[in-house]
């Protein structure tokens, strides 16, 4: 504990006496505040720590220093962080940019430093930090009540919160404030795929402690699937290909078992016709029930018998997860199996 306040006392000190030379010195640029921490230690304190020094000497380039503030939210790792955006909106003054008469309120009153204060929101935004009451009122002791400025951070109060469960497939509890593993965004990136409800998700560790490369399988598949991949016949081909998909803002790997379809492509068009002749309608039901009900997993290009994410994406372990596959779908010994992952087709 003393020795991270005596890190921030440091970059502190390194910042303001950056600041002091550069004020002698004359025309200097406030990016170099930021670039004069190095990578190591670019972190939250850091970042605060060169707002506290700009609020300190309140020089008119607030807008300047807050667009290229915004530039290092990334490097310093706090573009997730709400206390540092409120800190970026709190540099700008109080109550001066407030309109007064009709005509302020009209037409867009201080345009600059209200388009500086969009910007930080649309970060916010783009980010998915979700103000509070605390930001609305930072912005409207700054702007006032109604301008461009409050009507962005009140439609995101508004907004935000019914939005960020509108993905019904994904659950964010199991995300927010938690560091995963890649083996556990795998786990969570398939659930999200997997429609089927009787899918069953499974994560073999391939690894232990004393091995520096963290070796794992994840597979997804259900009951049906095992099915229908047990009703091909001897030699047919099977596919592994590759895919990506965002879980939140984080890119996650997968890959797929597939096949050709043997159905026919469904007419969404298909014209239906009214018959009112009604004295075949007992057979024309029991032909419709016996029919064969397509699955979920019987797409009209291709079917879909197992879906994973492996620890690496490559051919060569996209084979080692076929042999862990095949423990529990025997007929993957009688098929003929092609990968396609790294650029080149492999046969086995």
């Amino acid at each position: 504990m003393v020795l991270a306040q005596l890190s921030k006392r440091i970059i502190t000190a390194q910042i303001r006496s950056l600041t002091n030379t550069s004020q002698e010195a004359g025309l200097v640029h406030v990016e170099k505040q930021f670039e004069a921490v190095v990578p190591e230690k670019r972190d939250k304190d850091a970042f605060m720590a060169a707002i506290a020094t700009f609020k300190e000497k309140r020089g008119r380039t607030h807008v300047e220093f807050i667009n290229t503030a915004l530039k290092y939210v990334k490097d310093y790792r706090v573009h997730k962080d709400l206390d540092t955006y409120k800190s970026l909106l709190d540099v700008f003054p109080k109550g001066k940019m407030i309109p007064q008469t009709a005509f302020q309120k009209v037409f867009l009153h201080y345009p600059q430093q209200q388009n500086c204060a969009v910007k930080v929101l649309d970060e916010m935004e783009w980010h998915g930090v979700q103000p509070d009451k605390e930001i609305h009122d930072i912005v409207v002791n700054a702007f006032g009540e109604w301008n461009f400025a409050t009507k962005k951070v009140k439609r995101m109060l508004y907004w935000m919160p019914k939005l960020k469960h509108s993905n019904k497939y994904l659950d964010r509890r199991h995300l927010e404030g938690k560091s995963l593993s890649p083996s556990e965004l795998a786990g969570i990136a398939l659930k999200m795929m997997s429609r089927d409800p009787a899918t069953s998700i499974s994560l073999l560790k391939l690894s232990d402690n004393s091995d520096p490369v963290d070796k794992w399988f994840a597979t997804s598949q259900s009951p049906s699937q095992q099915l229908l991949l047990s009703e091909l016949q001897k030699g047919e081909e099977v596919f592994v290909d590759g895919g990506n998909v965002y879980v939140q803002d984080k890119l996650i790997p997968f890959v797929t078992l597939t096949g050709t379809t043997k159905l026919s492509p469904l007419n969404e068009f298909k014209k239906e016709e009214l018959d009112e002749n009604y004295s075949n309608w007992f057979e024309e039901w029991k032909k419709e029930r016996h029919e064969a009900k397509r699955s979920i997993h019987q797409q009209d290009h291709e079917t879909v018998f197992a879906m994973g994410a492996m620890f690496q994406n490559d051919n060569a372990t996209a084979l080692r997860w076929m042999d862990q596959l095949q423990k529990r779908n025997p007929n993957l010994e009688n098929l003929r199996i092609r990968v396609r992952l790294d650029g080149k087709s492999w046969l086995s």
